[in-house]
């Protein structure tokens, strides 16, 4: 399932979270107040949070809790951060994106066929999807 790619993000496997992360997934949402009234988003495969930069991410706050980050690369396999207007600050497999939603390389190739259709959309359409009451840029499911 793709999620929108705000200003600043750090996309994290979920697969990560639910092996590594202390106290597991439930842990991490009450942690990031996924699901709250912020742009944090959650699919089946990755987690999403968002800031206005890149700079803003509590990166030690998530190595505490046991994920993965070798500071001298500056590498994860379990996250990776990119803003919107860049690129990833390092690549990993498992992420992929059109540069309007981002998805992990397992999420449903439909969802993933929606996410690009979206993006090659024009604003006047997106605005007209907007008046109609539809989100083209909520998580898509």
């Amino acid at each position: 399932m793709p999620v929108y790619i705000h200003l600043a993000n750090l996309f994290i496997d979920k697969a990560a979270i639910v092996k590594k992360y202390e106290g597991g997934i439930e842990q991490f949402r009450s942690d990031y107040s996924i699901g709250g009234e912020n742009y944090n988003q959650e699919d089946n495969e990755i987690i999403a949070l968002a800031k206005m930069n890149l700079d803003e991410f509590d990166l030690n706050r998530l190595l505490t809790k046991g994920l993965h980050f070798d500071k001298n690369l500056q590498f994860s396999t379990d996250f990776t951060l990119r803003s919107r207007y860049g690129t990833y600050l390092w690549n990993t497999e498992w992420i992929s994106d059109n540069d309007v939603f981002a998805w992990h390389k397992k999420a449903n190739i439909e969802l993933i066929a929606k996410a690009i259709a979206i993006g090659n959309e024009t604003i006047q359409r997106i605005e007209e999807l907007a008046k109609q009451g539809e989100n083209p840029f909520a998580t898509i499911v």
